[in-house]
């Protein structure tokens, strides 16, 4: 059976005749849909939850939160972070519908913050040790009830929302030796990022050595002598948080040196591990002495003739 073949010029012939009526088409098509409105979206507005919850809405109004001015209901006001509200203005006493954050779990709770707060500081707060552990924004910020001057924390600072988690360091706070938390020079916040952060122990710098280095400077060198443990970390030597020994010592010295310095070029059993591990041997020139009365620069040296890291 052959099939039937136009010649070319009847095909350009009717498709000139099927013009006008795809354009009649087009003409009697529908416009496309505009999208839902606010209230169709179950959007009452702040005004609505005020009428009841006037304790919480006063609050609010002198935080950032209520005084940001967007173009609709869904970026403003209550709803913002509640969801939209109809249902539980058109049935108050159901308390299934009451939009309470508190009943979604802390990775659905953050996902609430997150989207306004992306970026900057929380960009790693996902992976983080935070984060990992269960904890979510409310753990420590609160809209309505917060106590601190900034941050909106539930803590009156950021220390102590800190340490309301951390007694480790709060009980190091307290030692003989200590960074001046306490006392208010300088915050949990000038070395770590709560939010997340690529280091240990959520630090804010590249290592530990260099957090430190933001305010001792003076001991990044280079030195002409090098004190190997000092370059590898500070904490070799040192805790951060509190000690009971001198200058956050985690041990006083010259115990400290001998973690590492058991053998020793000193003459005898002056200094050497036997001699301290047997204190019924132990010299009397071991006691209120120490180390560091010859070998002061114990960070490095820049005197060409104290190879041993002396004065």
């Amino acid at each position: 059976m052959r099939s039937l073949r136009l010649p070319i010029p009847l095909l350009g012939l009717a498709a000139l005749l099927a013009l006008p009526g795809l354009a009649a088409a087009a003409q009697a098509s529908p416009p496309p849909a505009s999208p839902p409105s606010q209230s169709v979206l179950g959007f009452v507005g702040s005004d609505v939850c005020a009428t009841c919850h006037t304790d919480v809405a006063e609050h609010l109004t002198a935080t950032p939160h209520g005084k940001g001015k967007f173009a609709s209901l869904s970026a403003h006001g209550c709803e913002t972070c509640h969801g939209p509200g109809s249902a539980h203005v058109n049935n108050p006493d159901d308390p299934a519908l009451r939009p309470r954050i508190d009943r979604l779990s802390p990775r659905e709770q953050t996902a609430v913050c997150q989207k306004c707060h992306t970026g900057g500081q929380q960009f790693f707060w996902h992976g983080s040790v935070h984060e990992t552990r269960g904890l979510s924004c409310e753990s420590c910020h609160s809209i309505h009830a917060f106590k601190s001057e900034k941050a909106q924390l539930k803590a009156a600072s950021t220390v102590e929302a800190c340490l309301s988690c951390h007694k480790d360091v709060r009980a190091d706070m307290w030692k003989n030796s200590h960074h001046p938390i306490r006392e208010g020079k300088i915050s949990c916040t000038d070395c770590h990022n709560p939010h997340g952060t690529q280091t240990r122990s959520l630090i804010k710098a590249a290592s530990v050595n260099e957090q430190c280095y933001t305010c001792h400077a003076e001991k990044r060198g280079p030195f002409l002598w090098e004190h190997a443990p000092v370059r590898e970390s500070c904490l070799n030597c040192h805790t951060p948080h509190g000690s009971n020994h001198q200058k956050l010592q985690k041990t006083a010295t010259p115990y400290l040196c001998q973690q590492c310095h058991s053998n020793t070029r000193h003459p005898g059993t002056l200094y050497d591990a036997t001699t301290l591990a047997d204190q019924s041997r132990a010299s009397n020139r071991i006691f209120n002495r120490a180390c560091l009365d010859c070998h002061a620069a114990v960070h490095g040296s820049n005197n060409p003739s104290t190879p041993y890291l002396g004065h």
